[in-house]
C-alpha cells in the first residue's frame, strides 16, 4: 500500500507473528494499528512498526508476560536493563518454585522423585451427582497473570446483571477452563454464577442450563488455594479419572461453592465423568 502502510497480513509475514498475535496485542495496546477500516474491521499498519513487532516477538520467545513487554517497551533507553531485572526475577521464581516441581513428580509416582508427600491423593477425589442448573455465563480468553483479576471481575459482573433483572442466587461460582491459560494458552474462561428466575439475556452474558451430571472433584482449603499446593489437586484428579478408567465429561473448573473463608473448604477442583 502507499505511504509505507500495510494490511495485517503482510506485517505478520514480515514480522513472523501470527495474525492472532497481533490481534491480541492490539487489544493489549503493545501494536496499536494506524487505521482500521471502519466497515470492515480490517487492521492497517505503519511499517515504520515492524521493530516494534521484532522486539515484542523476541520477548516472547523468552516467554516474557505481555504487561511486563508494555512495561520494557516504555522503558526507552532503559530497555536492557529492564529485561535484565525481569529475568534474574524469573530465575529466582523458578528457583522458589522448585517444591511444585517436588510434588508434581511425587505424585506422579516418579521412582527418583523426592520423598516429600503431596497434600492430595487419588483417595481424596469425591464424586457426586448434580442436578440440572440455570447459569449466567461469560466467556473470554484471557493470560494467566490477569486470571484473577478477571475472573473476580466477571462474578461481580453476571450478579450485578441478575440483580437488575430481578434474578435470586447464591454464593457458589465457578469457572470451566475451555483451553489452557498460561504462556501457551489464553483459554477461554467461562465464569458462571447459578441463578433462579425469569430473566433475558443481555450484551456478553450468556444464559443457559448446566445439564445433570457426575462431577468428580477434589475439595481443596484455602490454606491449599496457592501455588504449588493447588497443583496436587489437579493431579489427583486426572490420575483419578486415569486410574479408574473413566473418561472426562467436559472441560476442568474450579467451583467455588461457599463465600471466602480462611478456614475450610473454599474450592472444588473438579472435572465432569463420562
Amino acid at each position: 500500500m502507499a505511504d509505507g502502510v500495510v494490511t495485517i497480513g503482510e506485517l505478520a509475514r514480515r514480522s513472523g507473528l501470527s495474525l492472532k498475535a497481533l490481534r491480541l496485542y492490539d487489544a493489549r495496546g503493545l501494536l496499536e494499528p494506524v487505521r482500521v477500516d471502519p466497515d470492515s474491521g480490517y487492521r492497517y499498519y505503519d511499517l515504520g512498526q515492524l521493530d516494534r513487532a521484532h522486539t515484542i516477538a523476541l520477548l516472547r520467545r523468552l516467554e516474557m508476560p505481555l504487561g511486563t513487554i508494555a512495561d520494557v517497551l516504555a522503558a526507552g533507553n532503559g530497555q536492557a536493563a529492564a529485561i535484565r531485572s525481569w529475568w534474574d526475577g524469573r530465575q529466582r521464581e523458578l528457583t522458589e518454585r522448585g517444591p511444585e516441581l517436588d510434588l508434581v513428580l511425587h505424585v506422579l509416582g516418579e521412582p527418583d522423585g523426592p520423598a516429600r508427600t503431596g497434600r492430595f491423593g487419588v483417595d481424596d477425589v469425591v464424586v457426586e451427582a448434580v442436578g440440572p442448573r440455570t447459569v449466567a455465563s461469560v466467556r473470554h480468553h484471557v493470560l494467566q497473570e490477569d486470571l484473577v483479576a478477571s475472573l473476580t471481575s466477571d462474578v461481580l459482573e453476571l450478579r450485578a446483571f441478575l440483580d437488575a433483572g430481578g434474578a435470586t442466587y447464591g454464593p457458589e461460582f465457578w469457572v470451566l477452563f475451555h483451553g489452557a491459560v498460561g504462556f501457551d494458552g489464553d483459554g477461554p474462561i467461562e465464569t458462571c454464577v447459578p441463578y433462579e428466575g425469569a430473566i433475558a439475556p443481555a450484551g456478553a452474558v450468556t444464559l443457559r442450563e448446566e445439564p445433570a451430571q457426575t462431577l468428580a472433584y477434589v475439595p481443596v482449603t484455602a490454606a491449599d488455594c496457592r501455588y504449588p499446593e493447588i497443583i496436587g489437586a489437579y493431579v489427583a484428579l486426572e490420575t483419578w479419572f486415569v486410574s479408574r478408567g473413566r473418561a472426562h465429561g467436559g472441560p476442568e473448573r474450579e467451583v467455588y461453592p461457599v463465600p471466602w473463608s480462611d478456614e475450610g473448604v473454599v474450592v472444588h477442583v473438579a472435572r465432569p465423568v463420562s
